[in-house]
C-alpha cells in the first residue's frame, strides 16, 4: 500500500497538506458518518489513520520514502526474520524473505 495514494498527495505534498488532506478524507470516511457497510469504512479509517501516521511524523515520512525508493528501484536487502520464528519454535531455522522488482515478496524456508 502507498501511503501518498492513500491520502491522494505525492511524495513531495508540505506537511500542511498532507494534513489537510487526512483532515478532509477522515470526516468523509469515518465510520459514524457512513450509512452503508460500517465495515468498509472502518477498514478504509484504518487505512487513512495508518497512512497519517507515518507521513505525518518527519522522522517516520524519511524512513518510509527511502525504503519505497529502495524497493520501487529494487535494491531492497533481504530480510531475516529470527524473532518471529524463534518464538513459535526455538530448534528452526529462520526464513528469508525478499522482493522482487515489482514489489512482491517471497519467502523461503
Amino acid at each position: 500500500m502507498d501511503y501518498y495514494d492513500e491520502l491522494g498527495v505525492t511524495p513531495q505534498a508540505e506537511p500542511d497538506v498532507i494534513r489537510a488532506a487526512y483532515r478532509v478524507l477522515a470526516k468523509r470516511y469515518h465510520p459514524d458518518r457512513q450509512e452503508g457497510s460500517v465495515l468498509t469504512a472502518a477498514d478504509k479509517m484504518a487505512r487513512l489513520n495508518r497512512a497519517y501516521e507515518v507521513l505525518g511524523q518527519s522522522h517516520s515520512r524519511h524512513v518510509y520514502d527511502r525504503e519505497r525508493l529502495h524497493l520501487q528501484t529494487g535494491l531492497m536487502k533481504p530480510l531475516v526474520h529470527r524473532r518471529s520464528v524463534h518464538e513459535w519454535s526455538p530448534n528452526t531455522l529462520p526464513f528469508l524473505t525478499t522482493y522482487d522488482q515489482r514489489g512482491r515478496l517471497h519467502a523461503y524456508i
